[in-house]
């Protein structure tokens, strides 16, 4: 079996699992070696001699990942896929010593296979770790809007691959950037640039990032100084072009919840830097509160579920962290938009849970003051 590190394991009711044991999806591994890290959603693991794989698997969406270990006992970045498993599925992976990773089965006849190890299940039982009931109800909380179709349109091309951050493409040394003269560099930024037009115009190899709808710029670059102000006021047209692009504003939060948990099982920082746009244009309008108020409603119980488990470095509630500071605007704009109560409720579970504290909420921003400037 796999030598757990996630803790005591949860004894669930006899009818529960025998419930499981017929009907769950099961999760077979072949070659991977010993001490590789290995997890399921939540629950992580060290793979040991006899471990073959997981059963007893809910049906739903879950996160499979692994980390090599190295010949000095350090632990590469995880790499793993996300998966719809479905009532009493078989799915087989085997280890790729290349690559160190777990590929499809590279097999003529897959559902030959599957049936075998059907047959002879009640042998291989001994193989099989059972899936970590102890952390399911958090799993289901974070992961229970994900559908198939989500992770098929969202996940990277290239096999479904989930890294801790995309792959770029190299250059030679010709083609290196080498720096730019006065000449040639841009006299000045433009007041309305992107951040990504900012950043080195790096290529991304295609079809190993995570492929998520587009997030808009707040304002487009044709915008004249007014409406720039407007927008920074109040961001109802960036929101109503981004839920433009699905057929209905809840299936953001679909994408909203796979991107956090490509952060929070497969360390992706792309997925993060994702989810922290959204939050950052979401927070910034009460219009749209008004206007999209159930999906607004829906996303502050999501975020209560999301927010607790964010990394240290972006728990601590000050002016530096932009995720405080969005969760602090959002709050205000659902109390404007009509959603008061809720966000009553939403401040006092940060509060309880995470000891964020939002007061003075609607005094003015010496921030958002006029500047006097004496001549």
């Amino acid at each position: 079996m796999a030598e757990s590190t996630s803790g005591d394991k949860f004894e669930i009711p006899q009818d529960m699992a025998r419930i499981l044991y017929e009907e769950g999806a099961l999760l077979i591994i072949a070659g991977v070696p010993v001490g590789t890290e290995f997890g399921v959603d939540l629950s992580t693991n060290k793979v040991d001699e006899m471990f073959r794989g997981v059963k007893m698997i809910p049906p739903g969406t879950h996160f499979v990942y692994t980390a090599a270990e190295g010949i000095y006992g350090d632990t590469a970045a995880r790499v793993g896929f996300v998966h719809y498993f479905k009532k009493q599925e078989i799915v087989i992976r085997e280890w790729d010593q290349n690559t160190e990773e777990l590929r499809h089965r590279s097999s003529a006849n897959i559902e030959r296979d599957k049936a075998r190890i059907r047959e002879n299940l009640a042998d291989l039982d001994k193989f099989l770790a059972p899936y970590d009931f102890q952390q399911l109800k958090k799993w289901q909380q974070l992961s229970n809007e994900i559908t198939e179709e989500v992770i098929a349109r969202t996940e990277p091309e290239c096999s479904g691959v989930i890294r801790s951050s995309a792959e770029f493409q190299s250059c030679s040394d010709a083609d290196r950037p080498k720096g730019q003269s006065p000449l040639t560099r841009p006299a000045k930024i433009r007041p309305n640039q992107t951040e990504d037009e900012l950043l080195p115009n790096l290529k991304v190899v295609q079809g190993t990032a995570p492929r998520f709808t587009k997030i808009p710029a707040l304002y487009p670059n044709s915008a004249s100084p007014a409406e720039i102000s407007e927008s920074h006021l109040d961001a109802i047209r960036a929101i109503e072009t981004y839920f433009s692009a699905f057929l209905d504003p809840f299936e953001a939060i679909r994408e909203i919840q796979m991107s956090f948990i490509l952060f929070l099982c497969g360390c992706s920082v792309d997925a993060l830097a994702h989810w922290r746009k959204i939050l950052g244009l979401l927070a910034k309008s009460d219009s749209a509160v008004s206007k999209f108020n159930c999906f607004y409603r829906r996303y502050l119980e999501i975020l209560k579920i999301q927010l607790p488990e964010l990394p240290e470095e972006l728990m601590m509630p000050t002016s530096n962290n932009t995720v405080y500071k969005d969760v602090r605007q959002l709050i205000i704009n659902c109390s404007l938009g009509g959603l008061k109560d809720e966000a009553d409720v939403f401040t006092a579970q940060l509060t309880s849970v995470m000891s964020w504290y939002f007061d003075d909420l609607f005094d003015e921003n010496p921030e958002d003051l006029p500047v006097i400037v004496e001549i």
